[in-house]
């Protein structure tokens, strides 16, 4: 099983164009596999659908990670 991964804001440059992982059944176990940075918050999307840690994957998923970010006064 091949899940393709996707990086926004600073995970871009963590991840490979086409960054996949395999063997891998929940959106938190591609986290772990991938051994990221920490970066606090993100949001996680499954073919453009929010996703959390517990989220089942599926050959041929899009898994996009994008890092929250927050701001302001």
């Amino acid at each position: 099983m091949s899940i393709i991964v996707k990086g926004a804001g600073t995970l871009k440059q963590h991840l490979s164009s086409g960054a996949a992982v395999e063997d891998v059944a929940t959106v938190g176990q591609a986290i772990e596999q991938l051994a990221l940075p920490p970066v606090g918050s993100m949001l996680m999307l499954v073919n453009g659908q929010m996703a959390h840690w517990q989220t089942p994957l599926e050959d041929g998923d899009t898994l996009e990670l994008i890092p929250a970010i927050c701001g302001g006064s």
